[in-house]
């Protein structure tokens, strides 16, 4: 019976999804998508075709993500990886910009996105304190920078 609840509830399903995304982002440093996640899992993305991924079990593992990246930035810097923050920092605050666009009803998955909020002050610290110590590497920063025409 737990099993069952635990697949209905789709916790198993967003576990997936975040191992998914945690395996890619460490191979090639992008995010997942729902298709490409559903793809490796092995169903469907369409309701009608049968075991499916929800596209809230998507973004609940993506969150999940999060947390686990800011955990990583720590433990990087831990192990003198000072550059994998700055990685982190970016990759998180573009899943937090796109987050912000989606209007969330106050469930689950809108406590999820406070947590993400956390996470990315986390980040934003570690990255604070490469700045301040002179850890960060300025020339990975610089090449992610937009150049000004004069």
């Amino acid at each position: 019976m737990i099993i069952g609840s635990l697949l209905l509830n789709g916790y198993v399903t967003q576990r997936l999804c975040f191992l998914a995304a945690l395996v890619v982002f460490l191979e090639v440093g992008i995010l997942l998508s729902k298709e490409t996640a559903a793809e490796i899992l092995g169903v469907k993305t369409d309701q009608l075709q049968g075991f499916h991924l929800d596209l809230e079990d998507y973004l609940m593992g993506v969150l999940q993500l999060t947390t686990e990246l800011s955990r990583f930035a720590i433990n990087s810097v831990t192990n003198g990886d000072y550059d994998r923050p700055l990685q982190i920092s970016r990759f998180v605050a573009e899943i937090n910009a796109g987050f912000r666009v989606l209007n969330l009803k106050n469930d689950s998955l809108r406590k999820r996105f406070d947590v993400l909020k956390y996470d990315v002050k986390k980040i934003e610290e570690v990255v604070y304190d490469l700045t301040i110590r002179g850890l960060k590497n300025n020339q990975a920063d610089a090449a992610q920078k937009p150049v000004e025409e004069n």
